[in-house]
């Protein structure tokens, strides 16, 4: 698919994004071939990220991004300290004569930064209000381990990465397979977006990074399993995001 040029963007960076989009489509596919293959099927789960890092000659960003792949589809299972594991659907044959695939992420125009966190508002919410009723006593120690490297970041890359993982942990305690692959392909249309990136970085250059205080409360609500409570808490902490990004438009 041919994107458009966007007046002023660095089309050396979004070339580098591109493929960096492509590696993990690779390092996932490959992987699974492997899986399929028998060889990991004694120890049962995949080396290490640090090791998939090494053995691929890629970023660990793009081995993460692989493994989340594999992981949304139900085919690998990351168990916070103990490894990645290998789920027996990794293992079933697909079907030789496949629906025709629709490519519809890759059809989609490029969004704006009120699209993004529009979007954000309607997932992100619904997730936390189901992950207040689903999500296991790991899931919630995921999601205060992602919740406090947020805290220790204030801006840039790193915090939008961590920013990220904290949906996507949301997201997987909601133990919908579907919806975490919708939040894990918005993750993803947002990182390679150039004007994202642009308002990102407006947003640190006032210093005004999302509020800590806004992901205790979702947490908190999250613990005391309110799934209104935890609806509630992540709509107003996107909101108060959104009401910067209309305060530079004004």
């Amino acid at each position: 698919m041919t994107k458009m040029a966007i007046p002023g963007e660095d089309q050396t960076v979004r070339t580098d994004m591109d493929k960096d989009v492509r590696a993990y489509q690779v390092v996932g596919k490959s992987l699974l071939e492997r899986i399929r293959g028998g060889e990991f099927r004694t120890a049962g789960k995949l080396p290490t990220e640090r090791e998939l890092a090494e053995i691929y000659g890629v970023g660990r960003a793009v081995v993460r991004d692989a493994l989340v792949m594999l992981e949304v589809k139900g085919l690998i299972q990351s168990r916070q300290g103990s490894g990645i594991y290998i789920t027996p659907r990794a293992y079933e044959i697909e079907p030789t004569e496949a629906a025709p695939q629709i490519h519809a992420w890759d059809d989609l125009p490029s969004a704006g930064p009120l699209e993004f966190l529009q979007a954000h508002q309607w997932l992100d919410s619904q997730f936390c209000r189901l992950a207040a009723s689903a999500a296991t006593d790991d899931d919630l120690a995921d999601i205060v381990q992602m919740g406090e490297n947020c805290r220790n970041l204030v801006s840039g890359d790193a915090f939008e990465a961590a920013d990220m993982a904290f949906r996507l942990a949301v997201a997987r305690a909601s133990h919908n397979v579907e919806l975490v692959h919708l939040a894990y392909q918005l993750g993803l249309r947002r990182a390679n977006n150039p004007l994202w990136r642009r308002f990102c970085a407006l947003l640190y250059a006032h210093g005004r990074p999302s509020p800590p205080a806004d992901r205790d409360l979702i947490v908190a609500a999250l613990r005391r399993r309110d799934p209104d409570a935890a609806f509630v808490a992540m709509w107003r902490h996107v909101e108060a995001i959104k009401d910067i990004l209309m305060a530079d438009a004004g």
